[in-house]
């Protein structure tokens, strides 16, 4: 595919006022300049061939050395692969790297099982960029002019339209600002075949291993991933037995604080005593008398409005106290502890007599006389009665009020003790602490400490972080240097012979994907890995998390189908969290290698949608330059992805789920080497 610059680009909007303006010029017969000289501005015209026309000198200036404006970057060429697959349009955009005398003479890996690979398809291979970063749009536009706008993915440069109704298309990339876009390509989408395995039909065409001649059809993937993986991994980190040495041994003192901070006694009342800290710890390293503290000093007061009440303000450690009179007139003191001060008799009077400015006389009122009826003829004489005299009152005096008894303030027990208390003296002091040993040791190599697992570097003695190499193997460790167990898996065929998975799982392996069978790259035979059951049996039977392989070499969709039936019925009756991986790579005098990258995801697509229509998960499996360039990725990248890469740091341009780091692993219970991988 051709592509050419879009000269429209530089006429509209602000890329028009972005153009330089040596692209406004180019090719004109006139170019004007103008400076400024002082307050005035001078200008001339020069008009190519043509003699200037006189004009004034004017007085010399010194003029600065106009700097040049600087050569603009050239825009960089966009490439795209286009695939329509299953009514799926997907949208590759790379770049391509430029060639330098260096990577010129660099020669491209080569698979070691492969002799007759082709170093310069090779090559031009690992010179594909994918666009990641940048933010792009493809459009398409069905035959009536109806546009729909697709966002290219930025982590993998890639666009999928899913579901397209079949008709003609117009794929556009939209303007990018620093590259050169390809043209509008049309494509036309077919309605899509539904994959569905047939089990029954296929179990009659697998083969055993003995049945065929495994020298000609699965030499090969006894090096699996070795093709174009790059260098092995070197260890980043140098290895060292595991040792455990004492370095020292302090005690550690916890002190118990009240709600304002200030330390306790055992009894539980509070202190005039502040913690003191080793500094940026929490390490007690004693206490230091707070000059501020008033815990201790008592003051009675009436409070407003309370001519009854009398409140003792005492220290923030001491419950409030209160004085109060009684219905008897009787004054009590009720402590913060519950107690009651004994009332004096003497000086509490016995009644509180009503406010009155003049006593009030008693009276004793006269009685009415009574009638006594006369008796006839006698007469009797008239009885006057006699008044009863007033008594005379006598005078009441005033009562004074008993003044309330003024608490005796508290008197403080610490006050003669040290104004600073060591930590280790705390205790004698009756304060509430307490005391535990602590052993500093010096870790080397690798440790388990609380249930944890840590890789001490024998040099600095400090827990290691991130992707490290140890012995050849990649571990992932947290920040805070505890090893990711979750992520070491192993992928195992036949060559790994028979397995002590107990072993293995032991050894701290979680996952395992295995092989249960391959199509020969010379006749395309299907055939059976010859430990798969036992494998498989024995992974899940030690409580390791499985997944299943299968090497392709199939030529059309048809095939690929027929391969996933294949899997299908070796599987049944087993659960599989980690799916069916789909491996597809180059080998020598492989049937598949010709096919072209369309072709060949198309049969990757037809065997991973055949398997998750079975209702199982399902990935591809390949090395970065065969994703980059043997594989249109964007109809691919909804599945899982298995990267091969043997290196110390994963250099990958796309997404992916599990990454195998190298094909030389050692793990207990495998006496052979083992492909390790982080998941």
């Amino acid at each position: 595919m051709f592509n050419k610059r879009n000269p429209m680009k530089y006429f509209s909007g602000n890329a028009f006022a972005r153009l330089p303006l040596y692209k406004l010029v180019a090719g004109s017969s006139a170019v004007v300049l103008t400076a400024s000289i002082g307050l005035g501005v001078f200008a001339a015209s020069f008009v190519p061939g043509q003699a200037p026309e006189a004009t004034p000198t004017p007085e010399p200036v010194v003029t600065a050395t106009p700097t040049p404006s600087p050569t603009p970057e050239p825009d960089v060429e966009l490439l795209a692969d286009i695939s329509v697959i299953q009514q799926d349009v997907g949208v590759q955009l790379y770049t391509m790297e430029e060639q330098t005398a260096e990577n010129a003479q660099t020669p491209s890996p080569t698979p070691s099982d492969a002799s007759g690979a082709d170093e310069t398809e090779e090559s031009l291979m690992e010179g594909k960029i994918p666009l990641v970063g940048v933010a792009a749009t493809v459009t398409l536009t069905d035959s009536e002019g109806e546009a729909t706008d697709y966002a290219v993915d930025t982590e993998t440069g890639t666009a999928l339209a899913e579901e397209v109704e079949p008709g003609e298309y117009t794929v556009t990339i939209q303007p990018i600002e620093g590259y050169i876009v390809p043209e509008s390509t049309t494509v036309t989408v077919e309605e899509k075949v539904v994959y569905q395995a047939d089990v029954d039909a296929v179990k009659d065409k697998i083969m055993q291993s003995s049945q065929v001649n495994e020298s000609a059809e699965d030499s090969a993937v006894n090096t699996a991933g070795s093709a174009p993986i790059a260098e092995e991994v070197t260890d980043t980190v140098q290895y060292a037995e595991s040792a455990k040495e004492e370095k020292s041994r302090t005690t550690v003192y916890t002190a118990k604080l009240s709600s304002s901070g200030h330390l306790l006694f055992n009894d539980g009342q509070e202190s005039p005593y502040l913690p003191v800290y080793k500094d940026g710890t929490q390490e007690l390293t004693g206490a230091t008398r707070d000059s501020g503290y008033t815990g201790y000093s008592a003051m009675s007061v009436w409070l407003p409005g309370a001519a009854d009440s009398i409140v003792n303000l005492g220290g923030t450690s001491r419950t409030m106290s209160m004085a109060h009179r009684t219905d008897d007139g009787a004054m009590v003191l009720e402590e913060g502890n519950g107690s009651t001060a004994t009332p004096n008799p003497e000086t509490t009077p016995t009644a509180e007599p009503s406010p009155s400015t003049e006593p009030t006389p008693t009276v004793t009122p006269t009685p009415e006389p009574t009638a006594t009826p006369t008796p006839t003829p006698t007469a009797t004489p008239t009885v006057t009665p006699t008044a009863t005299p007033t008594p005379t009152p006598s005078q009441t005096a005033t009562p004074v009020p008993t003044e309330a008894p003024t608490p005796t303030p508290a008197k403080d027990p610490t006050a003669d003790w040290p104004s600073t208390i060591e930590a280790s003296k705390l205790a004698e002091y009756n304060f509430a602490v307490t005391s535990t040993e602590k052993i500093e040791y010096v870790y080397t190599g690798w440790q388990q400490i609380d249930g944890v697992t840590y890789y001490y570097d024998p040099v600095t003695h400090e827990p290691v972080t991130g992707n490290q190499v140890i012995q050849g193997d990649v571990y992932t460790f947290g920040a805070d240097g505890a090893l990711n167990r979750t992520a070491r898996g192993i992928d195992v065929s036949k060559f790994q012979g028979t397995i002590d998975w107990n072993a293995v799982k032991a050894d701290g392996i979680t996952f395992a994907i295995i092989r249960c069978g391959y199509r020969g790259y010379g006749t395309g035979a299907l055939v059976e890995d010859s430990t798969y059951r036992q494998n498989i049996q024995g992974a899940i039977n030690a409580g390791l998390k499985v997944g299943v392989y299968f090497y392709s070499q199939a030529i059309n969709e048809a095939e690929a189908v027929e391969e996933a039936s294949m899997v299908l019925s070796l599987v049944s009756g087993y659960s599989l969290p980690l799916g069916v991986y789909y491996d597809t790579e180059s080998v020598a005098g492989g049937r598949a290698n010709a096919i072209s990258a369309a072709q060949r995801t198309a049969c990757a697509v037809a065997f991973c949608e055949t398997i998750r229509n079975a209702g199982y998960k399902a990935g591809v499996y390949s090395y970065a330059s065969w994703f980059y360039n043997a594989l249109n990725f964007a109809n691919i990248s909804k599945y899982n992805i298995w990267i091969a890469q043997y290196r110390d740091t994963l250099s990958f341009n796309y997404k992916y789920n599990i990454w195998q780091y190298t094909g030389s692993g050692r793990v207990n219970g495998i006496s052979t080497a083992v492909d390790m991988n982080i998941g």
